[in-house]
């Protein structure tokens, strides 16, 4: 995967996407899969906003149940079971405790009721997947059970606690680029750093897009039959300016926040915790909304907290006061826990699709909002433009498919009949888990543990020898990044094969080094080095690199 400017010039393309998060990535993937040509360009790195900034959740969504949103549901369960199908390597199953207490509707009964609802509705869910992926039907335990593992919960009147299982991410970054990969494999020509800034136009019909190459500073037009438009939170930004469309009601977006601590629960499980906050468009309430603390890695997440945002994505904040609220709540839900603000490695932040804010004051969150697919030919009488604006993660997959039959029809081509619900995407071609990680540690030619060779197939799954191929190449030694189970050869390949142009886009977003703490000094120092051998680094630029690196973890970090 090369970052060829020259070919996105060279041609007219089927489809010109704009935005490389996950709803590009995927978009690019569906319309190359089906035997579209495809361009694809992001103006940062790949995946670098939402798409690697949330709570790392595969979910199905039972708080669907709540609102009677059936359709929502089977919608999560079907995407849910795809990427545990295409993506085996970076989606895994995780359990969620929901404690219990009384008998009335926070109690064991009323929930194991929602429960045995929630299991029929998704009684197809393991269809096609691996048994080590499929997903466990909702079972209880005791109270002496959720206090053994959770010895720090709230416990007077509990009662037990529901058990349901949700999938995560291990690596969302990666799991944008493993798109990215098997589209460039279908033969799209995708490029960060490059940035639309306006539109090819005859009349009221688009047919491409002019750009800016970020890096090199070079202009570029791009032609295209159809421009979906997948950027997400900026997506009604380039086209007002551009086009003069307005999305009307124009798309409001939540702040959704969660961070990563420095702590991990014996539990293998994550937990869920009630809070005061009201849910406020449920059919059913139970008394609140939940934060959930979930293992991920060596580390425990928490989240999520939602902030209507008006502001424009590029000034996303939040502040010291904010935060302290965030810690105050987690150990009102969670009295033993005994958070404190220093054990906050990472902040993650996202911008997405939001319900009606007319509830915030109260205190209450309102989920409204859906993934919307706009042909701006109905909408607004401009032909040769589709806008994708998402809201999940879960869903990005099926929202892309729609969009890309919307693009088929508009095209008047029958292309191939494809189910991408069930063609592995980049690493997912494989069988057991633990057979990849054996084959990748006897055959690996350096010495590497267990972890190792963990970290790596979950990276890369079936493609982890094209990262070891480079483990002769490294100038370093010992084979891994010091404090870590990150290979050298590993930013060498994010080099040379997947674009990686700036020190965050390795430390970040195409290693596990950062993505859940800012990595020592030394670590630093060593991927700074690898990749100024790579990419001609003066040392000036290494210190601007690992400056602008620093800015992106809390300062206390």
């Amino acid at each position: 995967m090369i970052r060829d400017l020259d070919s996105l010039a060279d041609r007219t393309f089927d489809v010109v996407v704009i935005g490389g998060g996950i709803f590009g990535a995927c978009s690019a993937w569906e319309a190359s899969l089906r035997g579209f040509s495809v361009a694809l360009i992001e103006k940062h790195d790949f995946s670098h906003a939402t798409s690697a900034n949330h709570f790392k959740m595969v979910h199905c969504g039972i708080r669907y149940l709540q609102h009677a949103d059936l359709r929502r549901l089977r919608e999560s369960s079907r995407e849910r079971s795809a990427l545990l199908r295409i993506a085996p390597h970076l989606v895994h199953t995780l359990p969620i405790v929901i404690p219990t207490y009384g008998h009335g509707v926070k109690g064991k009964a009323f929930l194991g009721s929602g429960m045995l609802l929630y299991d029929a509705l998704t009684v197809d869910r393991n269809r096609g997947l691996l048994p080590a992926k499929k997903i466990r039907p909702s079972r209880f335990l005791s109270a002496a059970e959720v206090i053994r593992r959770f010895p720090g919960i709230r416990r007077r009147g509990l009662t037990g606690a529901a058990v349901f299982e949700e999938g995560q991410m291990y690596n969302p970054p990666r799991l944008v680029l493993s798109f990215i990969h098997s589209a460039a494999a279908k033969g799209a020509v995708c490029a960060n750093y490059v940035r639309a800034t306006g539109f090819l136009k005859r009349g009221r019909r688009v047919f491409g897009v002019t750009a800016t190459d970020e890096l090199g500073g070079n202009t570029l037009e791009i032609r295209g039959r159809l421009v979906l438009n997948t950027a997400g939170p900026w997506a009604h930004r380039i086209m007002e300016p551009g086009l003069g469309l307005r999305l009307r009601p124009r798309p409001t977006f939540s702040r959704d926040l969660a961070f990563v601590v420095n702590r991990r629960f014996e539990s293998t499980a994550g937990l869920a915790l009630a809070t005061d906050t009201k849910d406020a468009d449920t059919l059913v309430d139970r008394g609140g909304r939940h934060l959930f603390a979930v293992p991920w890695r060596e580390f425990t997440l928490i989240g999520v907290w939602h902030k209507v945002w008006h502001g424009p994505p590029e000034t996303l904040t939040v502040s010291k006061a904010e935060l302290s609220g965030y810690v105050r709540e987690v150990n009102r839900a969670y009295p033993g826990l005994l958070l404190s603000e220093n054990e906050i490695l990472m902040i993650n932040m996202g911008l997405t699709l939001f319900g009606q804010e007319s509830h915030q004051a109260a205190g209450q969150i309102s989920f409204g909002h859906r993934s919307q697919v706009i042909d701006h030919a109905r909408a607004h009488g401009v032909d040769g433009l589709l806008t994708l604006i998402g809201v999940r993660a879960t869903t990005a997959r099926g929202m892309a498919a729609a969009a890309v039959d919307r693009i088929q029809q508009r095209l008047g081509r029958k292309q191939r009949d494809v189910d991408s619900t069930r063609v592995p995407i980049y690493g997912g071609d494989f069988g057991s888990f633990e057979k990849l990680v054996a084959r990748a540690r006897k055959s690996a030619p350096l010495d590497i543990d267990d972890q190792m060779a963990r970290c790596l197939c979950r990276n890369y799954g079936s493609q982890w020898a094209r990262v070891l191929a480079l483990a002769d190449q490294v100038p370093l030694k010992p084979p891994a990044i010091d404090g870590s189970h990150v290979l050298q050869c590993e930013v060498l390949h994010a080099v040379r094969h997947e674009m990686a142009r700036k020190l965050s886009d390795v430390v970040m977003r195409r290693t596990d080094l950062g993505s859940g703490k800012m990595p020592s000094r030394r670590a630093v120092s060593t991927c700074a080095a690898l990749m100024a051998g790579e990419l001609g680094w003066n040392g000036r630029k290494v210190q601007n690199e690992i400056a602008d690196l620093r800015r992106s973890y809390p300062a206390w970090a």
